[in-house]
């Protein structure tokens, strides 16, 4: 008895000690390796932030593996310097996801560098209000469970969310997309928010699956924009759209579509749509540049 009460006090001062030593470092990878919650203000990091080297990954299949970050992720006016991944492919073909278990927010940051956290699974809500994205950023196959919201973001270079899924709210209102912005085939559960983003470069969104409300109400589309082949199971707000050259074309609209104090610099095309309470009220809009084709359910 008494070389068991020994051995359990030595056991409980060594975890002690092992819980008690990523206090002594502050850094985000002792921070990580612990559980502890990461929180940092107004911080630069010179260095690359790799999400998937922290902590052990797990085999998910052959060749695919997946990094699980326990705890909570808060930057706030931070400046990134190199990349920021969450994603590592070897060159063995080896790849490697992070999965995130509580909330992923860069709020009001900057990244200098690439920003990839394509396959991630972020369970808590997700949050980059306000950063600006110097370069490229792929959310690509991204699965986002609670709210995310981009809003106000500033997107230099190509933004890549194609096939990437968002189970609650996804709010892009007033964001800024310079380069070309990928999100074909992404499906939106709940309400989408775009409304004020302005799209300067090519807006490719053909495929993509919106099953609540999605509002574009005063987006620009600067640039060439493709909504085709869409589906948008309920209303469609594009209320004083601007748009350069848009095609809808193929879509299929179960719920209210408006497009009031709209403008067209070129083109906007709904050929075989289907719309289940009929086509938007477009006689405001200059005939030669407008093109609406139903078709009726099956065809």
């Amino acid at each position: 008895m008494k070389y068991l009460i020994i051995l359990m006090a030595f056991l409980y001062s060594s975890c002690a000690t092992q819980n008690q030593q990523p206090r002594q470092d502050g850094s985000l990878s002792a921070l990580i390796r612990s559980g502890q919650n990461v929180c940092f203000e107004n911080q630069a990091f010179d260095e690359a932030v790799d999400f998937t080297t922290f902590l052990p990954e797990n085999l998910i299949s052959p060749g695919v593996y997946q990094s699980a970050v326990p705890s909570s992720i808060t930057f706030r006016g931070c400046t990134f310097k190199k990349p920021v991944t969450a994603y590592r492919q070897e060159q063995d073909g080896k790849v490697v996801f992070a999965r995130f278990a509580g909330n992923v927010s860069f709020i009001e940051c900057q990244f200098q560098d690439e920003v990839n956290f394509r396959g991630s699974s972020i369970l808590g809500p997700a949050d980059f209000t306000g950063s600006f994205f110097a370069k490229g950023a792929s959310f690509e196959e991204a699965s986002f469970h609670q709210n995310a919201y981009f809003k106000g973001c500033n997107f230099q270079g190509g933004l890549r969310f194609q096939n990437s899924f968002f189970i609650q709210k996804a709010n892009f209102m007033e964001a800024r997309f310079n380069g070309t912005a990928n999100f074909q085939q992404t499906v939106f559960n709940a309400e989408l928010q775009w409304s004020l983003a302005k799209f300067y470069g090519y807006a490719e969104l053909s495929l993509i699956d919106c099953r609540s409300n999605a509002f574009f109400n005063y987006a620009e589309f600067r640039g060439r924009a493709d909504f085709s082949n869409s589906s948008f199971s309920r209303n469609l707000d594009c209320i004083g759209t601007y748009h350069e050259r848009t095609a809808f074309d193929n879509c299929r609209f179960m719920g209210d579509v408006k497009f009031f104090k709209s403008s067209v610099e070129n083109a906007l095309s709904f050929q075989d749509c289907f719309f289940l309470f009929g086509p938007p009220q477009l006689n405001f809009l200059p005939g030669d540049k407008v093109v609406v084709r139903a078709r009726k359910e099956g065809n």
